[in-house]
């Protein structure tokens, strides 16, 4: 029984979290306020674990591996399950992901902001930082929104298709 409350207790904590912050997009910022108050984060090591969901496809496609963001350089994904791979993200195939993430990590959000409307939330714990491509951007075309959660780093970023596909990474330190 103290198993089963525990289980509950966890998933409505996470639940509150993301209704805090399910109205980022209502909270529009400016390049100002989000750079004084997110962290600078550097260089990241860790494991992540990704979620995949598709339209008409009732299963997510689940994978797990190592994350690696060198500051300046790009992103790597290690994928160890369920096949080991590894995508680099500093071509230009991936460049528009490479930058989002390089942006926010080095808190140099000038190289996307012909890209992007920015929304922003923070209680002074966790903060959560949205993306809405802006109208016709070749971002636009694909993407619907991205946001990015977390607090002293980068917990868990949400992307958004317009063909309905949302992918969830997270990131454990």
């Amino acid at each position: 029984m103290a198993e089963k409350m525990k289980k509950y207790s966890i998933i409505f904590l996470l639940l509150m979290f993301n209704l805090a912050y399910a109205n980022v997009f209502d909270k529009p910022s400016d390049l100002k306020t989000i750079s004084s108050e997110l962290p600078k984060i550097g260089s990241i090591k860790c494991k992540f674990k990704q979620q995949k969901l598709m339209q008409n496809v009732s299963k997510p496609v689940i994978s797990y591996g190592d994350f690696e963001y060198i500051e300046n350089e790009g992103v790597y994904f290690h994928t160890t399950f369920p096949i080991k791979s590894e995508v680099n993200y500093t071509n230009k195939n991936y460049k528009q992901i490479n930058d989002v993430i390089n942006a926010i990590s080095s808190k140099n959000y000038k190289r996307i902001e012909k890209e992007f409307s920015f929304y922003f939330e923070n209680n002074k714990k966790n903060w959560v930082l949205g993306l809405k491509p802006k109208k016709n951007t070749k971002t636009g075309e694909v993407i619907s929104n991205l946001t990015v959660y977390g607090n002293s780093s980068i917990d868990k970023i949400e992307v958004e298709m317009l063909n309905g596909t949302k992918t969830i990474l997270w990131f454990q330190k």
